[in-house]
């Protein structure tokens, strides 16, 4: 299993990440946030599904959220029991959920790609 620290270390890294990428996000809604929802216009989802750099800031801010977010739900059911088959079974599923996770979503933005 991978050290505590080192897996703090990418919770830390995975924070600094989300704040970039939240920032990006937030940036393309900008102009008017329902012309950033809606499909077409100068501001809408496929102008931005054709930005590449966009697309890439989508997917890491997949990633980062998918870590950041099962990796602080780990810290905290750790904290909550101590136990080895506890610990080990913590770790499985959060194992599980984030790989469903993260393959939902790939499977979601990849699906959005592929309607352009």
């Amino acid at each position: 299993m991978v050290a505590k620290s080192t897996l703090m270390k990418w919770h830390y890294i995975t924070g600094l990440i989300l704040v970039v990428v939240l920032g990006i996000h937030l940036a393309f809604r900008w102009p008017s946030y329902e012309a950033s929802i809606a499909w077409s216009g100068p501001h809408g989802v496929y102008e931005q599904l054709m930005n590449i750099g966009y697309m890439i800031a989508i997917f890491i801010l997949l990633y980062a959220v998918t870590y950041h977010a099962m990796n602080g739900l780990r810290t905290l059911l750790l904290e909550l029991h101590q136990g080895r088959y506890w610990n080990i079974a913590v770790d499985v599923v959060i194992i599980i959920v984030g790989v469903f996770i993260v393959i939902v979503g790939t499977v979601a933005l990849v699906g959005a790609l592929s309607t352009i």
